[in-house]
């Protein structure tokens, strides 16, 4: 029983501490110019709620019967040494046309020029709530709230400046490159044509891929993309992780020597003359099927109107790719060039790798 008691004991001394390790800080009555009072005391309900959400500050909210003035730095330090607070937070809402601008300053009570400062301008009342939550989050930090959007708290000013901030559908292309590691190793370049949509949460991907349409390569492969990925955070830079499934199409070159008997006349002896030569031809193993990938990327510029992806996976297709020998007979060549008989192969492997791509896309 006296370990149990011992126990409550330490969790309630840890509460304690975790709750008073909290500064205080005060907050005096909103100061309004050319907009109702009451949309100051709604500001201080709403920052109250998202900084204390945040847990570095607890957040003493003033009222009219404090009998402060914003203007007197003294007036303001004296009722927040009285409530126990070590900082100040003032804010100021100001008209001006059809706009309002926010602006909030954070002060030590010991000292009257600002630790912190921030402002915005929201262009209707809506704009107040996404303001206020972004100024709770980095009061009091090196970041500003105009830097620290995120896809859920934008305002109509910001969507005024920017047409497409809410898309959540983008359409595009890329360049990227495929590094297979079976059969053979080779980095082979191409393109791709791809869609994306955004739910917030997840992001769902079609694409269409073409790689090594240049003649050095060894591979021609293109291939059709479903993919679901998981989007961390709610930053307009968003690392996102996931899994798809292709059908792909592929053709894989490999290089055989073979000898060849050759006959030849001789005019210096009048005579036939045979000799054998070693020559090089290509054999070409085609095969089709699906497969599957892992991979993930960033996104940059999220939920705007351009998008950036920067992205790779490991893929493996559910067929295998044969590879010939390096030599066969005369004989074994001409079964497979006349007859379509396969050559003698070197290796028989599924057809796995690294793929990388950089897309830009339109939103909408």
């Amino acid at each position: 029983m006296t370990a149990f008691i011992r126990t409550l004991v330490a969790i309630a001394a840890i509460f304690t501490v975790s709750t008073f390790a909290a500064e205080k800080v005060y907050m005096p009555p909103v100061g309004t110019t050319n907009i109702h009072n009451d949309y100051g005391i709604a500001a201080q309900k709403l920052m109250k709620t998202y900084i204390e959400d945040d847990g570095r500050f607890v957040l003493i909210v003033g009222t009219a019967s404090d009998s402060v003035d914003i203007g007197n730095f003294e007036t303001v330090k004296k009722k927040a040494t009285e409530k126990g607070c070590s900082k100040i937070l003032i804010a100021e809402f100001t008209r001006l046309g059809e706009h309002v601008i926010l602006s909030f300053k954070l002060y030590n009570t010991s000292n009257e020029s600002p630790i912190w400062q921030d402002r915005m301008k929201a262009a209707n009342p809506d704009d107040f709530d996404p303001i206020i939550q972004r100024m709770a989050r980095t009061v009091g930090t090196k970041e500003k709230a105009t830097t620290n959007q995120d896809i859920y708290n934008v305002t109509e000013q910001e969507n005024k400046r920017r047409k497409h901030l809410k898309a959540y559908s983008y359409f595009g292309v890329g360049l990227g490159g495929m590094l297979p590691l079976s059969p053979s190793v080779e980095m082979v370049p191409g393109i791709d044509i791809f869609g994306m949509y955004d739910t917030q949460s997840f992001l769902i991907g079609l694409d269409v891929s073409l790689r090594g349409i240049d003649e050095q390569s060894s591979y021609v492969y293109g291939d059709f993309e479903i993919s679901a990925y998981y989007a961390f955070g709610r930053k307009f830079i968003a690392p996102y992780l996931g899994a798809g499934m292709n059908y792909a199409a592929v053709e894989y070159t490999s290089e055989v020597s073979h000898s060849n008997i050759v006959e030849e006349y001789d005019r210096s002896t009048n005579n036939i003359r045979t000799t054998t030569r070693t020559e090089k031809e290509s054999y070409t193993d085609s095969k089709s099927g699906i497969g599957a990938f892992v991979g993930g990327g960033l996104m940059f510029n999220r939920a705007s109107n351009i998008v950036l992806f920067l992205e790779a996976k490991y893929f493996v297709n559910f067929f295998k790719l044969t590879e010939a020998k390096r030599e066969v007979s005369n004989e074994q060549w001409n079964d497979y060039y006349f007859n379509n008989i396969d050559l003698p192969s070197e290796s028989n492997k599924l057809l796995q790798g690294f793929m990388f791509n950089l897309k830009i896309g339109y939103g909408f």
